[in-house]
């Protein structure tokens, strides 16, 4: 897991080399970027992530690629770094706890589709590696966009319950029409919002969410 946990941070890092080198280098030099700091950015961002709802197709992709980009470009534009370092005290902590989230989590998940009817268990040895892979880079990108970019805001606005409400809330509703995804990841995002708020990792959210989305993958 650790060695998982550093080859995602080379890989992210960069990233982050890249994105850097385009947005100081032809961006901001030019002026292209609005006030990203103003209340009104926050509020006109979260209105461009629900019109993934009117969209398809090729249109959807580009929009699902800017969305789960942006807090990369965030990041960099206002060199918060800092989000990135592995704290062996907090990350730790946040990996131990999400994980232990995680696994309860998938439990009743498994077991409780199981219960109803609708789980093939051969479906667990049907999860590639790749999509593993993808999932947890997905998981990585949802928790930056949910955990940094909006929790962040909210919480200095509205204070730390709102500021993990909100965020959750929308992380959820970004999932729909899966409602089971949609209901699982609120849920899990008020907990995962709630240690974020205490360690500032973004690690260990990030391995508890994609533990459960492996689970929902597999849920037939």
């Amino acid at each position: 897991m650790l060695l998982a946990i550093l080859t995602l941070q080379s890989l992210i890092n960069s990233m982050t080399y890249l994105f850097k080198l385009l947005i100081e280098k032809f961006l901001i030099r030019k002026k292209l970027i609005i006030n990203m700091k103003s209340d009104f950015f926050y509020y006109f961002f979260i209105a461009f992530i629900f019109l993934r709802f009117f969209l398809s197709g090729a249109f959807l992709a580009v929009h699902t690629l800017i969305t789960f980009s942006f807090p990369l470009i965030y990041i960099i534009y206002n060199k918060h770094y800092h989000i990135f370092k592995f704290d062996i005290n907090d990350t730790v902590q946040s990996i131990l706890l999400n994980s232990l989230f995680g696994f309860f989590a998938c439990i009743v998940l498994l077991f409780g589709s199981a219960y109803f009817g609708n789980f093939n268990w051969v479906n667990i040895f049907e999860v590639s590696t790749n999509l593993m892979i993808l999932m947890l880079l997905i998981s990585f990108n949802y928790e930056l966009l949910i955990r940094y970019f909006f929790q962040g805001f909210f919480e200095k606005r509205f204070g730390a319950l709102i500021g993990i409400i909100i965020p959750s809330l929308i992380g959820g509703l970004i999932l729909l029409p899966d409602l089971l995804s949609a209901g699982s990841f609120f849920i899990a995002g008020l907990f995962f919002g709630y240690i974020f708020s205490k360690t500032n990792d973004i690690y260990g959210i990030a391995i508890g969410g994609f533990m459960i989305r492996v689970a929902i993958s597999v849920l037939a």
